[in-house]
């Protein structure tokens, strides 16, 4: 082997190991617990080995949100770890690691060797995916099966029924793949005509559909993410347009920093535009189809987002697959010119971020996190019943952490509405932490907390059984007899 092969075979290694160590190290930050739906999807694939897609609820109601692609993706891994739950942390980090590969293969498909590598050096140091490290959830598998698709559309060996089940995967994975569907759809149009095109959009559908069916059937709703679509029409003023700006200007560091910030996400946007310029005028069909289906997905999910109501950072990061293809072909563009100027350009773009993702793995380093409430779940444990019912505003984490049959608080009237509903739903338990991750409450979450936070004090009939200030965890024991 030449010895410049040599050099690129060991700086590529070097590289990978780097971004391995840089993904672990933060994913020690993030016990599970982190997002709060990790626990649910862990609890309902569990479940899913017992032939139920449902979780411990007084009412008895089937589950019918989240959708049920990540919990069956994760039954086995839970089937083999459980209820060593740290380990499913590799989960995650195997996905951003197959996301890595393939983001490399399609963007030196599309503009070369240099795009290639751009590319996976993006996603490797992107912060939202670093943060998000070794947290259990669809939204790294959901943006490597999306990257599987554009791959596919432009590979030698397309297939349609390959790209078909890519679609469905990501239907079932992530409500974005309502958007990835059709994207995948035109792009088999521009690759292989209309008849196969629309085979792939119903074959890709038909998963959905017969969920959403089976939702109907058994709980007479449709999943919780069709609400959040129907709100639409608030668009910029009542969608996430506002919040996510706010998180930009804190993120960024206020003022100063958020206009340094749009200064560089101009560029970014410039960049991509260049790109997907280029990517546009490529002479291979399956480059043109590539794109065809990257642009589609791209103005599919800026649609959609504009209209939820609600907004956390991982919900950055299909956007991150549709415009790293872009990125990295302007890039390529820019490395035919002037090689060491295209490399500055790219690590002067990528430096806040990489410089938030190596605070993440530092953090991970310095304060490893195995449990955010360790004396509380081994309180819980060994004082309390295995028969025991508790409220608590994480019912999801409890219930999978403890084994413990655990609720979200209800809505009542006033303090003694409240404890009688407590004592019909047979709760022997009320845990409060004012602090930490809390579950989502859909409707008028706010309230619920805090009629929650007022009335979970001791005083009869609760009574102070545990106490953690470390934790700022306390459990209050609901006395029946009084």
């Amino acid at each position: 082997m030449p010895a410049s092969r040599r050099f690129g075979a060991a700086f590529a290694a070097a590289g990978l190991l780097a971004a391995a160590g840089l993904h672990i190290a933060a994913a020690l930050r993030t016990p599970l617990g982190a997002a709060s739906d990790d626990a649910l999807h862990l609890l309902l694939a569990r479940n899913i080995l017992s032939g139920g897609y449902a979780v411990p609820d007084a009412a008895g109601i089937p589950a019918t949100d989240p959708l049920p692609g990540f919990p069956a993706l994760m039954a086995l891994p839970v089937r083999l770890l459980a209820p060593h739950w740290l380990w499913l942390r590799g989960a995650e980090l195997l996905a951003v690691a197959a996301l890595l590969v393939l983001a490399f293969r399609l963007s030196r498909r599309l503009s070369g060797e240099a795009a290639g590598w751009a590319a996976a050096f993006l996603v490797a140091v992107n912060p939202t995916l670093v943060g998000w490290a070794g947290v259990a959830l669809p939204d790294a598998p959901f943006c490597a099966v999306s990257v599987a698709g554009f791959l596919l559309l432009c590979s030698p060996a397309f297939s349609a029924a390959g790209l078909a089940a890519l679609g469905a995967a990501g239907a079932l994975l992530r409500p974005e793949g309502v958007a990835l569907v059709p994207a995948l759809a035109l792009g088999c149009y521009f690759r292989a005509g209309a008849r196969r095109a629309a085979g792939v959009l119903a074959a890709s559908f038909l998963p959905l559909g017969l969920w959403i069916l089976r939702d109907r059937l058994v709980a007479n709703e449709t999943t919780a993410y069709v609400d959040h679509w129907r709100t639409l029409s608030g668009f910029a003023s009542e969608g996430t347009l506002a919040p996510f700006a706010q998180m930009l200007v804190h993120g960024l560091g206020g003022p100063v920093g958020f206009a340094f910030g749009a200064a560089l996400g101009l560029a970014a946007l410039a960049a991509a535009a260049f790109g997907a310029r280029a990517l546009a005028r490529a002479k291979s069909r399956g480059a043109r189809s590539a794109f065809a289906a990257l642009a589609a997905f791209l103005l599919g999910i800026t649609l959609m987002h504009l209209g939820w109501k609600s907004w956390q950072s991982r919900y950055v990061l299909p956007f991150v697959v549709a415009l790293v293809p872009f990125f990295s072909a302007a890039f390529a563009a820019a490395y035919r010119r002037s090689g060491p100027a295209a490399v500055f350009a790219l690590a002067f773009v990528a430096a806040p971020g990489l410089r938030t993702a190596v605070g993440y793995a530092r953090d991970g380093v310095a304060a490893p996190r195995a449990s955010f409430w360790p004396h509380l779940e081994n309180w819980i444990e060994t004082q309390t019943p295995a028969d025991a019912v508790l409220v608590t505003a994480e019912p999801h984490l409890t219930t999978l952490l403890t084994g413990r049959r655990a609720y979200f608080p209800s809505a009542a009237a006033s303090r003694d509405a409240w404890i009688a509903d407590l004592r019909a739903r047979g709760v022997d338990y009320v845990v409060v932490g004012r602090s930490g991750p809390r579950a989502y409450f859909s409707g008028d979450a706010a309230r619920l907390l805090s009629d929650f936070d007022s009335w979970a004090v001791a005083g009869p009939p609760l009574a102070l059984v545990f106490g953690d200030a470390d934790e700022g965890r306390l459990v209050l024991r609901v006395d029946h007899a009084r």
